[in-house]
């Protein structure tokens, strides 16, 4: 199926889609929050390594930026400007902001950029002067240690995808039952590998449950709220456990009418009243007025994973009713990051 082996939205993981899904393609994707720019910059079939000196970083939204100071064959200083995922993921996958600060010594392994040896590369690792290694994008092919190291006690708390779970939960969305219309977005969106759905936008689940990003969930009497730190976007989900159907003519929205009950202590959402939107059903397939998802949240029996599960239903780009599952760790230790997406950072990737 070549029209689902590069697209535009939600993340660039040329290297992770090899590595999880039988694609016989690289993928290249990004998202609504990135403002969409693909990997087309850079030459995924090749790693090189970037040792030096950390000269500038910025710590921002959709992504961080980070220029090393290195040489050339001939003794030459040269600075080399490296892509990195989100302040979010970063911090949820375990990289801080003072583990690359200005005046660090690192080596960087990344794809380089195609325009010039010198050119802006997308970094996949980073070995700091201590031989501690840290992701620097979802694509790292980096295996993580666990970081939950307390029991939850309910599915109150703060929680975040491993990226050994991400990769697998992103992987599934490829396999699901797309019609000929989804199959035809797809083809279309590697036709126009930059066109932009927004800059700084906010987008729905199923996709906005799947990033290895912070996610909290409260619970009170009434109600459930789950707030989701999305690429620098700042989401919330409200959960109604005191309404047993949705309202009739309940108006369209970007996150939909939410329902929920317990059975037992799994928390079982039901969505409905979902906008339009061009990522809704899934990697550049839009949703349709009858989308309608189920998900179930329970704890795991370490208590330390939030077992997920969801279920999403739209004639307009599903055959049958598809699904995915995914485990998100428990993470008391992880504070919201407080950098909101910052639309020049967005808008200059683009640009390349």
């Amino acid at each position: 199926m070549t029209a689902m082996m590069a697209m535009t939205t939600v993340r660039c993981l040329t290297q992770a889609m090899r590595r999880f899904a039988p694609l016989g393609a690289a993928l290249c994707v990004s998202t609504v929050a990135e403002a969409h720019h693909s990997r087309a910059l850079y030459d995924t079939t090749k790693e090189v390594v970037i040792e030096g000196t950390v000269a500038e970083l910025e710590w921002r939204n959709p992504h961080v930026s980070l220029t090393v100071e290195t040489k050339s064959a001939d003794g030459t200083a040269v600075r080399r400007d490296i892509e990195v995922m989100s302040v979010s993921e970063a911090r949820a996958l375990g990289l801080r902001q003072e583990a690359v600060a200005v005046g660090s010594r690192v080596a960087v392994t990344a794809h380089p950029g195609r325009g010039s040896p010198t050119a802006r590369a997308v970094g996949l690792t980073v070995r700091t002067s201590d031989g501690t290694v840290f992701p620097l994008n979802t694509d790292s092919r980096l295996t993580l240690a666990p970081t939950a190291s307390v029991e939850a006690q309910s599915l109150a708390g703060r929680w975040a995808p491993s990226l050994e779970d991400f990769g697998a939960t992103f992987n599934a969305t490829f396999r699901w039952p797309f019609t000929e219309q989804a199959r035809a977005a797809l083809a279309a969106a590697i036709s126009e590998p930059n066109a932009a759905l927004g800059i700084c936008a906010d987008f729905p689940p199923p996709l906005l449950s799947v990033f290895p990003d912070l996610r909290e969930i409260e619970i009170g009497d009434s109600t459930i709220s789950m707030r989701f730190e999305a690429q620098g976007q700042d989401v919330t989900r409200v959960i109604h456990l005191d309404q047993a159907q949705h309202p009739a003519n309940v108006a369209p929205s970007l996150l939909g009418h939410s329902i929920g009950r317990w059975e037992g202590q799994t928390l079982v959402v039901d969505t409905t009243a979902f906008a339009l939107h061009p990522i809704g059903i899934g990697i550049a397939v839009p949703s349709g007025p009858s989308k309608h998802v189920v998900e179930r949240f329970g704890l795991a029996d370490d208590r330390r994973h939030l077992r997920y599960d969801l279920t999403i239903e739209d004639p307009a780009g599903l055959t049958a009713p598809a699904s995915l599952s995914s485990q998100w760790e428990y993470r008391p230790d992880l504070e919201p990051s407080g950098v909101p997406c910052d639309a020049e950072m967005a808008r200059r990737l683009i640009e390349g």
